[in-house]
């Protein structure tokens, strides 16, 4: 999963302004990919990815390789009982696709109650369009999901009603790379 997420990793932090955060909690963050290319592209930031404790480990490998172990660090945690570490920014990829909408509505508040004011909620996932028919990666994507998990790919739509539902504001839902996007918003 780290080669197929290293492209996307490197293109959605260029999409935001991510200058006046200091910390990004990667959520389960997996090899930490995304985190290693949010800090590679924003010196300003640190990242801890929160995952299981098998999973830190490889995070912890990985962020050594990059050079960044400095700034990328983990932390092992269960998303939906542990209480989330401190950041300014919580980003999930390929994490909201796995669960059913009251699971994700569930993830959502859970960012919005720890982030403080300002703070900043980033979903990232392949985006099916509005009409929930393609594009067709996608769509076949959301497929796989039915079949081996409890979730389905989402429409920028839908996550931004999640996001919103949550009480963040500001949203924006930004295509990233190929058919990846991003659905952001504020805590004012």
């Amino acid at each position: 999963m780290h080669s197929q997420s290293t492209a996307a990793a490197c293109a959605w932090p260029r999409q935001l302004d991510l200058s006046r955060n200091r910390s990004l909690l990667d959520v389960g963050g997996g090899s930490g990919a995304h985190a290693i290319g949010a800090v590679r592209q924003w010196p300003n930031l640190r990242a801890i990815v929160f995952d299981m404790a098998a999973v830190c480990e490889l995070a912890s490998e990985y962020a050594k390789e990059a050079g960044y172990a400095n700034r990328v660090t983990a932390q092992a945690g269960d998303m939906w009982k542990d209480r989330f570490p401190d950041a300014d920014l919580h980003f999930y990829s390929l994490v909201f696709h796995d669960w059913p909408e009251d699971k994700c509505r569930f993830l959502a508040k859970k960012s919005f109650d720890l982030l403080p004011r300002s703070g900043r909620i980033i979903i990232h996932e392949p985006l099916v369009n509005d009409d929930r028919i393609g594009p067709l990666a996608p769509a076949l994507f959301s497929a796989v999901m039915l079949l081996w998990t409890e979730g389905r790919q989402y429409s920028g739509r839908e996550l931004n009603e999640i996001v919103s539902g949550a009480g963040f504001a500001n949203i924006e839902v930004i295509e990233t790379f190929g058919y990846w996007g991003i659905v952001t918003g504020i805590k004012v």
